[in-house]
């Protein structure tokens, strides 16, 4: 199933499905109406697997989609590099959006000897996603839907603002210069239910209780997520997959300048005391002294005052199997 809409979902590679994927089993649906009704077709046609084509929005509406009709057996997802966030594509090792990794990952889903494993998720205000976050990435995510998704994206220059082009000119045109005059938001970060402040090496070092403060004051972004990928293959989230059920959480503190200079270490998840913070919890409640946006798997929501992150009882199949080309 292709997000018509996504970027990496150009004509030419439109073409290239239609030659390489059955008519009855390619979908290309335009909105969220028409892809939970492909979604609908899909599971009563009984398909072991579904590759997605777009970004982690796509994959988080077509996992919404298929828990909510609750099925008895879920296709396991692959997701394809056809969208702007790939968090989830790290996870399942999708290969480079070529021609090549394209058929690759399509040989891959249609494998029997693929086997599928749950991916944990969050329930953000009764949202499903694998990350969530206040402060820069939330604002980068809006800025990037304003510039790229919605104008300079939309007609010829489209090519020219595709994947790092457009990712850059959305920091330098909007985010950054936002974190420069406004370089904090201030944060209370409540647990509700048990939670741990991590070192370095992802080891409890601190525990806290239901309605303990894990920390308030001014940061520049609070992240939580059950995987490990931050996207582009920065593994943020690097202690996720050693804190059983839990997800992690990630506080960051730095300046703009900061930012510009630490940014590739720091999406790398090296551990700094000084700009880092990271907790294991099960659920908290980030509570906001002025509004602020937020977003859900890369999705900008209105400004909030406050909202909830906790673990899901529900898991999607996915198959996690890494590039072997």
């Amino acid at each position: 199933m292709l997000n018509r809409r996504a970027q990496g979902v150009t004509a030419a590679r439109l073409a290239w499905f239609r030659t390489h994927v059955p008519a009855a089993d390619l979908f290309v649906p335009d909105g969220v109406a028409a892809a939970e009704a492909a979604i609908a077709t899909i599971v009563a046609q009984g398909h072991d697997a579904l590759c997605l084509g777009g970004g982690d929005g796509t994959f988080m509406l077509a996992t919404a989609a298929l828990l909510a009709l609750a099925p008895p057996r879920i296709p396991a997802l692959l997701p394809l590099r056809l969208g702007t966030g790939n968090a989830v594509h790290d996870v399942c090792g999708s290969s480079p959006p070529t021609e090549r990794g394209l058929a690759h990952d399509l040989a891959r889903a249609a494998d029997p000897g693929e086997h599928p494993t749950p991916l944990r998720l969050l329930d953000v205000d009764g949202r499903l996603t694998h990350f969530t976050g206040v402060g820069l990435d939330a604002d980068w995510a809006a800025d990037y839907a304003r510039l790229i998704k919605r104008h300079v994206g939309t007609g010829r220059l489209l090519p020219l603002v595709r994947g790092a082009p457009g990712y850059a000119l959305t920091a330098l045109a909007l985010t950054i210069p936002r974190l420069i005059r406004r370089p904090f938001v201030s944060v209370r970060l409540v647990a509700r239910g048990p939670a741990a402040r991590l070192d370095g090496d992802g080891r409890p070092q601190q525990q806290f209780s239901d309605g303990d403060i894990l920390h308030e004051g001014p940061v520049t972004m609070a992240s939580a997520s059950t995987v490990r990928s931050y996207s582009a293959g920065f593994p943020y989230f690097r202690h996720v997959d050693q804190i059983g059920n839990a997800f992690e959480l990630k506080v960051a503190f730095a300046s703009a300048s900061d930012v510009v200079r630490h940014a590739q270490r720091v999406l790398a998840g090296a551990p700094d005391p000084t700009r880092i913070l990271d907790f294991a919890a099960h659920a908290i409640r980030i509570e906001l002294s002025t509004p602020a946006r937020y977003h859900v798997g890369g999705d900008a929501l209105p400004a909030t005052r406050a909202f909830t992150v906790r673990t899901s009882e529900l898991t999607i199949p996915v198959l996690r199997t890494p590039r072997a080309h």
